[in-house]
């Protein structure tokens, strides 16, 4: 009896220390019972002709690659062949709901990340670390988090972590020569830190919704990964900026998804701040430029010779009498100087009237010979229609062309409106061509699809004209918008539509889950 009043006692002071700490303190101490699960070894099984337990270890494992580490532990009860696989699996993934703080589930999500880990067999290596939604209610409790994983050999790591404090990076993780790959997620905290010693391997940098002190803090980081590639910067803001300056000489692949205006951070944000970052950025061997957001006209891409994809996401402004800012045209003409290897192009219709502008007043005259993929996001029913030509013309080699058509409901323009504008009446009538038709439409433009049509005159103008002028073209598809009823009667319109090319194919298809910026 005493023995198990003891034992009793032991557990519920094991228990305790569980709750009050997220991780123990030490990777050596003493792991706990192994939890109950539900299921049993069933040997039988196996012998009368279960295909699973027979196959190959190596097979079983990849297979367990694809599950977390919840469902790995339970797999662990149905077979003695899997009993030990959790230990030595190289990747861990715990992720819990995030919307249990400081419950019971919580404690017990915790409790079970520790057991794990403690159970863990350390002469593996672990190639990935990953956890969601962990809520910190003591940042001691991270850093011994980071100082068990990290003593594993780690490879990737991809926190989402919320705390009431403000978070520094532990030394462990900055000097994980082993570590390739970071992954921050942080929702309403703060990384405090200025200065990130370390980083001698990392190759990939994933910041999402991190709030620095200021911009200076992400540039020192960036600089302190000397063999850095890839760096993508999602919704993070700036106490005391809204320029962001990067300068890295080995970065290839460079994503920014600016935010917009968050009432999601404690710390007081401008409202100026949150819209309008500017851009600053030398990067002479990059491949591939992502940006999002730009609500500012304040920025530069310098070294842009190599560059092969772009997508930018620029935003019109105009100036006292409702033209173009010539602000924007200098500024895109300055990044486009150089640029001859871009192979795709995906903008926004504010990025093709600043680039007619730019031609328009003789400024810059840009050549994309190695364009073969165009993807365009237009969201206004006076869209310019010259700047697409003028985009085809500049594009002799273009293959695919891909519309995204979010036209607002905004009220239709008067006519002297659209005069001071310098738009046509009818700005999406498409001309007939003065110089019979465009080189990539004569000779290389093979495809053609438009998303998220209506049946709006407008978009159907477009389909006419192409139609009308592409005489190598093969296919061309159309996708509804969600919720249109009235397709067939624009079927039956669109078919009528005379045809240069003979041998074109029309495609309807039903509303597809994707939009300019991605699957929605």
């Amino acid at each position: 009896m005493d023995i198990r009043c003891r034992r009793e006692k032991k557990n519920e002071n094991l228990s305790s220390r569980f709750q009050s700490n997220l991780f123990l303190s030490s990777p050596y101490a003493t792991s706990p019972t192994i939890p109950a699960l539900e299921g049993g070894y069933n040997d039988e099984v196996g012998r009368d002709g279960d295909r699973l337990s027979s196959l190959p270890e190596n097979i079983i494992r990849h297979i367990f690659l694809f599950l977390g580490s919840i469902d790995i532990v339970r797999a662990s009860s149905v077979s003695k062949q899997w009993r030990y696989f959790w230990v030595s699996m190289p990747y861990l993934n715990f992720e819990s709901n995030g919307y249990d703080f400081g419950s019971r589930s919580e404690i017990k999500f915790n409790y079970f990340v520790n057991w794990v880990l403690m159970s863990r067999n350390r002469l593996v290596d672990m190639q990935r670390f990953r956890i969601s939604h962990l809520h910190l209610k003591e940042n001691s409790a991270f850093y011994r988090l980071m100082d068990v994983i990290t003593g594993f050999n780690l490879h990737e790591i991809d926190l989402t972590i919320e705390s009431k404090d403000e978070i520094e990076l532990p030394q462990c993780i900055l000097n994980c020569g082993s570590l390739v790959s970071l992954k921050l997620y942080f929702r309403n905290c703060v990384l405090k830190q200025q200065t990130f010693p370390g980083f001698s391997k990392l190759k990939s940098l994933e910041l999402c919704f991190v709030m620095f002190i200021d911009s200076l803090s992400l540039a020192n980081f960036v600089s302190s990964c000397p063999v850095l590639e890839n760096l993508s910067v999602e919704g993070c803001m700036f106490v005391d900026d809204n320029i962001i300056d990067i300068t890295s000489t080995g970065l290839k692949d460079l994503s920014f998804i600016l935010p917009k205006l968050s009432t999601f951070f404690k710390y007081p944000i401008r409202r100026e701040q949150a819209r309008e970052y500017g851009l600053k950025v030398a990067c002479p061997n990059r491949l591939s430029l992502k940006v999002i957001n730009l609500r500012s006209l304040e920025f530069s891409f310098q070294e842009m010779n190599s560059l092969q994809n772009l997508f930018m996401d620029l935003d019109h402004h105009y100036g006292p009498y409702g033209q173009l800012k010539i602000e924007g045209c200098h500024a895109l003409s300055k990044m486009l100087q150089g640029v001859y290897n871009l192979k795709a192009l995906k903008v926004s219709e504010a990025f093709l009237e600043y680039l007619h502008q730019a031609v328009d007043t003789g400024c810059f005259s840009p050549s994309f010979n190695n364009l073969k993929s165009l993807t365009l996001g237009i969201k206004s029913a006076h869209f310019n229609k010259h700047s697409l030509i003028n985009m085809l013309d500049c594009s002799p080699n273009l293959e695919a062309l891909k519309f995204f058509l979010q036209l607002s409901n905004s009220p239709i323009m008067s006519k002297a409106a659209l005069k001071m504008l310098n738009i046509p009446d009818d700005p999406w009538k498409m001309p007939n061509m003065p110089n019979g038709t465009t080189s990539c439409l004569k000779y290389n433009l093979k495809i053609i699809e438009l998303f998220q049509v209506r049946d709006d005159k407008y978009e159907l103008d477009l389909v006419r004209f192409f139609l009308k002028n592409g005489p190598v073209l093969q296919k061309m598809g159309i996708s509804w918008v969600y919720g249109h009823g009235n397709t067939d009667e624009i079927i039956s319109e669109v078919l009528k539509f005379p045809r240069s090319s003979p041998n074109v194919a029309l495609t309807f298809i039903e509303p597809l889950d994707i939009s300019f910026y991605g699957k929605s």
